[in-house]
């Protein structure tokens, strides 16, 4: 089963970027918040490079669609853990309004 979902994410540590094991595909990496949960965010190939160039760090807001999945994995002390994963297709940062201006 595919879920797709789309979300805004503020993001709880700067992102990362690097390439797969095997040096061809750029992949880029970010957790954040939507909402009370906590979600986990890749990007493969050119959306990664477009995010990689947007410098975002951690409090930055982004706007993601994507597949949604299930990710567990176990740590080096043995515990088994879980969480959710966003597979983006579409990722824009949010742009804060542009602050008012007072009139007197």
């Amino acid at each position: 089963m595919t879920i797709i979902a789309a979300c805004v994410i503020t993001l709880k540590k700067p992102p990362t970027y690097r390439l797969a094991k095997d040096g061809t595909m750029p992949v880029w990496s970010a957790f954040g918040m939507s909402g009370t949960d906590a979600l986990g965010i890749t990007a493969f190939k050119t959306l990664a490079e477009e995010l990689d160039a947007l410098h975002l760090g951690e409090g930055d807001a982004v706007t993601v669609t994507g597949t949604l999945s299930l990710n567990t994995w176990e740590d080096k002390a043995g515990n088994q853990h879980s969480g959710m994963k966003l597979i983006a297709s579409k990722a824009e940062p949010v742009t804060p309004p542009a602050p008012k201006r007072g009139g007197s």
